[in-house]
């Protein structure tokens, strides 16, 4: 089969799915206004399920941490590993927000090792569902030679947080329903020929789920895109809060300069951190749905040149921009002496040489979630940057 084909049937397969799943949820969300039984928010806290957030200080994390958080509708227990950082700061600054209108909803749990099953089931205790983010990235709190086709250790590192993780949910029978979070499903390989080999930290993702599963674990897998908006090393941002040294973390969409790693024809998925947060609520408030399921979540889809065209269109100041694609030999000449480029180069090289069919084709595929959660839209998130205010000069 050619790829194309391969990935039309993958795309119509998983529009299908999605459309059965909301239509269940918004079944039952009928059902249960219409008994109108006692609002959640009536309940006392202390009845209210407990869901532990594991890696919430991580950019995915925080996000599903402060979205669960706010619903009033669980309580949460977030789960890091590192003290004295930005992130940790964040999160205690939610922490205190909370506690000023419903104290007790939130707590914070420092030293949380994922390679820890005691650890992990001690921090997972009386919890009735748990988010499980396996890392495979280098980090402060536990660095891995991670990136490259052949890392030192990489594989073994990212599985035995997914052992450590299966024995802790198993060790506490309290636990129901777990949520991971990995990449888009491979719709290719084994189908048909693909050009670029998938980067390892992908491969070795996608198994997880399927792993827990076999160790008796109720999972729900969200699939979302690999970009991030606000998050890549090129993301579009308007602020001095970078995220890298190299010349690469601090693109910014400014006038004639819309910057991006892929061509500028290509189609890439994007999501925001707020529409992963609000559907990890929605699929521990409906399991009957959702257990077991895997789930695949976007917020829109665009080429470099469609990017461009949003820009311009939300400008009200009439600013050109022009799509700069950071060139792949740049990225390489600077991951000789900077591990921060290692990342987007491999992503880079996965997408341009055309190896990557994980992702929807169109927006048409995106409408049945709106139904749900309206979307995080990329204009939304120009507008919170100050792109549309961007005069010329």
């Amino acid at each position: 089969m050619d790829r194309k084909s391969a990935i039309q049937l993958a795309q119509q397969a998983i529009k299908q799915k999605n459309r059965q799943l909301i239509e269940q949820v918004l079944a039952i969300k009928g059902e249960r206004e219409a008994q109108a039984t006692a609002a959640v928010a009536d309940q006392p806290i202390e009845a209210l399920p407990l869901i532990a957030v594991t890696c919430a200080t991580g950019w995915e994390c925080y996000a599903i941490t402060k979205e669960l958080t706010e619903t009033r509708k669980f309580r949460v227990r977030a789960l890091y590993r590192t003290e004295g950082t930005r992130a940790e700061q964040r999160l205690k600054v939610l922490l205190a927000e909370t506690e000023k209108t419903h104290p007790g909803l939130l707590s914070l749990r420092s030293g949380t090792d994922l390679y820890s099953q005691e650890i992990l089931t001690d921090a997972f205790k009386d919890c009735n569902g748990v988010v499980l983010y396996v890392t495979a990235n280098s980090a402060a709190a536990g660095k891995i030679t991670n990136h490259g086709n052949d890392p030192e250790g990489g594989r073994e590192a990212v599985m035995r947080q997914a052992v450590a993780m299966a024995g802790a949910v198993n060790a506490n029978p309290s636990i129901t329903h777990c949520i991971t979070l990995v990449f888009p499903s491979d719709k290719v390989t084994g189908i048909t020929s693909v050009g670029s080999k998938i980067p390892w930290w992908i491969e070795q993702r996608l198994r997880i789920s399927d792993f827990l599963r076999g160790q008796g674990l109720n999972v729900t897998c969200i699939h979302r895109p690999a970009y991030y908006y606000g998050l890549h090393r090129v993301d579009h941002t308007a602020t001095a809060d970078f995220r890298g040294q190299t010349a690469m973390s601090r693109n910014m969409i400014k006038e004639n300069t819309v910057p991006g790693i892929n061509e500028p024809d290509f189609t890439v998925n994007w999501v925001d951190v707020r529409d992963i947060g609000k559907w990890a609520g929605t699929i521990f408030e409906y399991p009957e749905v959702f257990s077991n399921q895997n789930f695949s979540v976007t917020s829109c889809v665009m080429t470099g040149a469609e990017c461009v065209e949003r820009c311009k269109k939300i400008n009200k100041h009439g600013t050109n921009f022009k799509y700069k694609q950071f060139p792949q030999w740049v990225m390489k000449m600077i991951s000789l002496f900077n591990d921060e480029v290692i990342y987007p180069l491999r992503y880079s090289q996965w997408y341009n040489d055309d190896g990557n069919a994980y992702d929807f084709a169109n927006e048409e595929d995106l409408k049945d979630l709106d139904r749900i959660h309206p979307r995080w839209t990329f204009e939304m998130k120009l507008e919170a940057w100050g792109i549309d205010e961007l005069k010329p000069g």
